[in-house]
């Protein structure tokens, strides 16, 4: 587990949209693997300028995410890169603390118990307004996402903490359709047929280019280029 703190700092806003209730609070991200954090990472932001605390928990290390790498890397050095890619991601996003529990990549779902005997602690430490985590299509229909969502469910309703789930948006669903989700599954864990993704009912303006500049800090998860995200919402769904 490792974390780093940065100091308080922005006063906190009042709300611009109804949407953003949830902005300038305590806030828990749970993810399964580092570059997650991308689908919140506009909302990570925004909710540090709006004077919030963000942690985000990070299940694995991505150690099985090869399928972009230039030349063979074991699974130890695979889990040191993605580590400091991520610590770098967190920095440019201004996330206060992140903490990995160091499950195995694309085996968390046979470790359902390990996981949530080591995320509820966290919980009950942190103590956070609102949990971000995964819905039940994992947005990519990968177990260790699907997991990770349902654990992090299971233990805000424990709690009485409430929980939104990530979810694709429109824009975002229109550019990568159900079939393209199938061919990119290359390595991991997937649950079978086309993910189905809820219409979200939170939507979220966020800053497209501190997103592109967070994504671009996981150098290993993409060939030449890093993707471009055009998309300046970011969609969730009430739990």
């Amino acid at each position: 587990m490792m974390g780093g703190m940065r100091t308080a700092g922005t006063k906190r806003k009042t709300p611009a949209h109804p949407d953003e209730f949830f902005i300038g609070k305590r806030l828990m991200v749970v993810t399964a693997h580092p570059d997650d954090e991308g689908i919140a990472a506009g909302t990570m932001y925004k909710n540090h300028r709006a004077g919030g605390t963000t942690f985000l928990v990070c299940a694995t290390y991505g150690e099985k995410g090869k399928s972009h790498l230039d030349r063979p890397v074991s699974d130890a050095a695979l889990k040191r890169i993605r580590k400091q890619e991520l610590l770098r991601a967190a920095e440019i996003l201004k996330i206060d603390r992140v903490l990995f529990l160091g499950m195995p990549d694309a085996g968390v779902r046979g470790r359902r118990a390990d996981l949530y005997r080591k995320l509820l602690p966290i919980v009950r430490r942190i103590k956070p307004d609102y949990i971000l985590s995964f819905g039940p299509d994992g947005m990519s229909g990968h177990w260790d996402h699907i997991t990770v969502g349902g654990v992090s469910l299971r233990i805000a309703r424990r709690e009485n903490i409430p929980m939104l789930a990530f979810t694709i948006s429109p824009e975002f669903r229109r550019a990568l359709p159900p079939e393209r989700f199938m061919a990119r599954r290359k390595f991991g864990s997937y649950r079978p047929g086309a993910p189905q993704h809820r219409e979200s009912d939170v939507k979220i303006a966020v800053n497209a280019a501190v997103k592109r500049r967070a994504w671009s800090s996981h150098r290993s998860q993409f060939s030449g280029r890093p993707p471009r995200f055009h998309f300046p919402y970011e969609h969730f769904v009430r739990e």
